[in-house]
């Protein structure tokens, strides 16, 4: 009698790849742990390679000199369909962007605190002699510089003496009224202000608002906007509510920007490198839009903000958008002081 030779026969699939194992009973588990066991070695190394090819891609693309829109163009056209890679490339970003915020939240407070320094060299130095002046206008019988002074020297009191990120909108739309009436003073009353605000939107003014987000536009429209202007300059501040936003639109009817300039202006806003006053510039404002923009974002997120619309000849529009009603906190104490001194 001849023999029966069994044989056991073991299918499997790994990546996508059948594998069979024909063999006599010990044998075919053997080799089927054998190839399981090498396909694992075989894996793990195809994604490790995978990996480092990857990051070292990234890492070349990272120390080039390219600007973030390109590089983030080349990233995601190198990373192409992988999602694995994908999904780490996401996870990297968000943590950087997390870094990023963090950062400039940082360089802000540090350039606050740097302003803050190089003008409270002696306040109340400052503000005594003021006082001192105007006294002896008053007894000249000179009411028109005594005024000056003393709007003056409540314009220095807002921008140096107070502490705090967050004030009414009444108090910055004051300060913005004081700068005003210097800068009309000095120019011999060639520019004008106008507030807009309908009888529905007069809650705003108890709103609360980061501090210097108005003075700092006001003065961008007299200096780039108005500068050419020999009458009849104006600057017009609108402010508007909804349930949700306070929106500020700061308007002047000076020269107005081509479109480039008004993209370029735009892009400096929004873009991700933030430029520190040096104080050098003949027109420096102490706190420049793009600065003004990012304490917005880091304050409320990135759905609030400042965007600028310009028609060359027609003057321009500073839309400053804000949380309407903001819980936040003030130094009640500051704003009986400022109060009184006014």
């Amino acid at each position: 009698m001849k023999g029966i030779l069994l044989f056991e026969v073991c299918a499997f699939e790994i990546a996508g790849i059948a594998v069979i194992a024909v063999g006599h009973g010990d044998i075919a588990e053997f080799v089927l742990g054998a190839v399981i066991m090498l396909s694992g070695v075989f894996m793990y190394y195809c994604l490790r390679y995978r990996f480092l090819r990857y990051v070292s891609r990234l890492w070349r693309l990272l120390d080039s000199n390219k600007d973030a829109h390109t590089l983030e163009n080349e990233i995601e056209r190198s990373l192409g369909t992988d999602k694995l890679m994908g999904q780490l490339y996401d996870l990297i970003r968000s943590y950087a962007d997390k870094k990023v915020q963090a950062g400039n939240a940082q360089i802000l407070n540090k350039q606050t605190e740097l302003t803050a320094l190089q003008s409270q060299i002696n306040p109340h130095f400052l503000y005594n002699t003021l006082e001192s002046i105007r006294g002896e206008a008053l007894v000249n019988d000179d009411v028109v510089v005594a005024r000056m002074i003393k709007t003056l020297a409540n314009f220095f009191r807002y921008s140096i003496s107070r502490t705090g990120n967050m004030v009414r909108l009444r108090d910055e739309i004051n300060n913005a009224k004081n700068y005003m009436d210097i800068q009309r003073y000095r120019f011999n009353n060639r520019f004008s202000m106008e507030l807009i605000v309908e009888e529905e939107d007069m809650r705003a003014y108890d709103y609360l608002v980061p501090k210097l987000i108005l003075q700092p536009v006001v003065e961008n429209a007299i200096y780039h906007g108005l500068a050419d202007k020999t009458e009849d300059g104006r600057v017009t501040i609108e402010v508007t509510t909804t349930e949700q936003e306070l929106m500020i639109t700061v308007s002047d009817n000076g020269v107005g920007m081509h479109l480039d300039e008004l993209k370029k202006l735009n892009d400096q806003i929004h873009g991700d490198t933030i430029s520190l006053d040096d104080g050098k510039s003949e027109r420096n404002t102490g706190i420049a839009l793009p600065n003004i923009h990012r304490r917005i974002q880091i304050l409320f997120g990135n759905k609030y903000g400042v965007e600028v619309y310009s028609s060359y000849g027609l003057g321009t529009d500073v839309e400053i958008m804000l949380p309407a009603n903001y819980k936040g906190k003030i130094d009640l104490d500051h704003e009986k002081t400022d109060t009184a001194g006014q």
